[in-house]
C-alpha cells in the first residue's frame, strides 16, 4: 500500500509542473535552457515557442519532473520528506 501511495504522489509531482504548484520546477528548468514560460508556453531566448517535439522542451520538463519528484511539497504528509 505504501508503494502504491508513493508511486501515485510521485506522478501527481511530475505533473504539477504545468500547474500552480509545480510551475516553479519548470520555471527553473527553463531558465537552465536560457528559457522561460510564458501563458504556459516554454519560450526561448528569442520569444519563440519552443515546440513539444523539440529535444530542448523534452529536457526542460523532464528536469522540472525529476526536481518536482525529489523536492514537491505535494503529499509530504503522507509519505515523509
Amino acid at each position: 500500500m505504501a508503494s502504491a501511495t508513493r508511486d501515485f504522489i510521485m506522478q501527481v509531482r511530475e505533473h504539477s509542473v504545468f500547474g500552480e504548484q509545480g510551475r516553479i520546477f519548470l520555471d527553473a528548468a527553463a531558465m537552465t535552457y536560457g528559457a522561460h514560460v510564458e501563458n504556459g508556453k516554454i519560450v526561448d531566448a528569442r520569444g519563440n515557442v519552443i515546440d513539444e517535439m523539440h529535444p530542448d522542451y523534452t529536457a526542460i520538463v523532464n528536469m522540472a519532473k525529476k526536481q518536482a519528484r525529489a523536492e514537491s511539497p505535494i503529499g509530504r504528509d503522507l509519505i515523509g520528506p
